[in-house]
């Protein structure tokens, strides 16, 4: 009994794997997995929690800094009296204790402008993650469409071959026949023969799309990859304006915002240098007493701890004031170098908005161009098909020779493979523009928070 309870578990458990590696991967799933399992998101995660850190402790530079202190320690040969000050010879032991606190009143406001500035930190922080994630996203959906195209074109040459294994055996009884010569035989068996160097090249291509696909996704090697091939519904679309949809879309783009914080965080690195021109105002305070064995009463015995520490106690209280008059020019060479790291980010934002501009604008032509060149692939497919099937009666009959054949074989497949193209090309400039309107398509529409990033296409 116990015995067929473990059998059955075990084909329980390995028909679930089974079924589990036979799962269809659809683009959504792809991408969520490598979220998840991406190595360099994690090291996103801990910079971000640095950064959160480093906020959290200029908010606490603002409270007072106290110190406490003890001392204790045995004096030999001549020593002063801390009774009197006065020159002893004597082995004695002396105690003390001390509490302080410091508070700064004013810095030049150094403090608050380093709490903003590290807000501006953490902030480009967290966008450079989701800059990362979005970076991520694309980089696994042009994988798939990679392995996508592939696949299709591998289906295009197996396609290819089995129809020229079919009229390759047609010519071969026609040579036994007398019908064909030898010639348009061996022809037909060289072009065959190329056609299944192409099958292999393909083949190989996919093998490679398929490992740059896992490696994205931290997949090993061995996980079986079965990729759904659902696309998105062609429709006839109408690009929207593409000034106002930038400007939009800047504003939520993560990848474009970080640079935003890099410019106001620089801001506020001019504003603490400045600070170094302002007086500093610091309050301090003070509590120390001290156990002294030299302090005695006036039968010669050595006054107790306890009352020690109460009659020796000390209490201080005061402020200290710092101008700063001459420091070799350093704080004026600080603030040189902030307003040149404004100018220097002030530039880099520019450039980066208008190198992001000109990606989204050829993102949106590149998408019209591929409609209409997939809608005149359609057609043009349909004219060679038929084309390639009155060729192939009339080579039967003897009418065209080999190679105007091939030509119209050739012409059809290459036709079926642009068509194939152009379409995964039109499905990746579609979710790059649902990508500019704010969507995250890999993610749930109540679950998407607007990112930004650089767009690329492929295949």
């Amino acid at each position: 009994m116990c015995k067929n309870s473990i059998l059955f578990f075990i084909f329980w458990f390995l028909a679930g794997n089974a079924l589990m590696a036979q799962t269809n991967w659809n683009l959504t799933r792809c991408i969520s997995f490598a979220i998840e399992n991406n190595i360099g998101l994690k090291q996103m995660d801990l910079q971000e929690k640095l950064a959160a850190e480093d906020l959290n402790q200029s908010k606490r530079n603002l409270l007072p800094g106290i110190n406490a202190s003890t001392q204790a320690g045995l004096n030999f040969g001549r020593s002063i009296d801390p009774k009197n000050n006065g020159i002893v010879n004597t082995q004695f032991f002396n105690n003390s204790y001390g509490i302080g606190a410091s508070v700064t009143l004013f810095d030049g406001f150094r403090l608050m402008n380093q709490i903003e500035y590290q807000k501006f930190r953490k902030n480009a922080s967290e966008l450079n993650r989701l800059n990362t994630i979005d970076d991520l996203a694309f980089g696994v959906m042009n994988s798939y469409f990679d392995v996508i195209y592939y696949q299709g074109m591998l289906k295009i040459a197996q396609e290819q071959i089995e129809t020229s294994k079919i009229n390759l055996k047609k010519v071969e009884r026609q040579v036994e026949l007398g019908m064909k010569s030898k010639t348009d035989l061996l022809e037909m068996r060289a072009n065959f023969e190329t056609e299944e160097l192409r099958r292999i090249q393909v083949e190989n291509s996919l093998k490679t799309a398929m490992l740059q696909l896992k490696q994205r996704m931290n997949l090993t090697d061995e996980t079986e990859l079965n990729l759904e091939e659902k696309l998105s519904e062609l429709i006839a679309t109408e690009n929207p304006e593409k000034k106002s949809l930038f400007s939009a879309y800047t504003q939520w783009s993560p990848y474009y915002q970080s640079f935003v914080s890099q410019l106001n965080a620089s801001k506020k690195m001019l504003a603490i240098s400045r600070s170094q021109l302002y007086p500093s105002l610091r309050a301090n305070g003070s509590v120390s007493s001290g156990f002294y064995e030299t302090i005695r009463d006036a039968s010669g015995k050595t006054i107790g701890f306890s009352k020690q520490i109460d009659n020796n106690l000390s209490q201080y209280l005061g402020a200290s004031l710092n101008i700063p008059i001459f420091s070799r020019w350093s704080a004026r060479s600080d603030i040189k170098k902030a307003k040149l790291e404004i100018e220097q980010a002030s530039t880099t934002l520019e450039q980066e908005k208008q190198k992001l501009y000109f990606e989204m604008a050829n993102n949106l032509n590149d998408l019209e161009a591929f409609e209409k060149e997939y809608n005149q692939y359609l057609k043009q497919q349909e004219a060679d098909q038929l084309a390639f099937q009155a060729s192939e009666k009339k080579f039967e009959q003897g009418l065209v020779n080999v190679v105007d054949f091939y030509i119209a074989k050739n012409r059809l497949a290459n036709t079926e493979s642009q068509a194939l193209k152009a379409r995964l090309q039109w499905e990746i400039k579609k979710r790059a523009l649902d990508f500019y309107m704010g969507k995250r398509f890999w993610e749930a529409p109540s679950n998407s928070p607007a990112g930004g990033g650089k767009v690329e296409a492929s295949p």
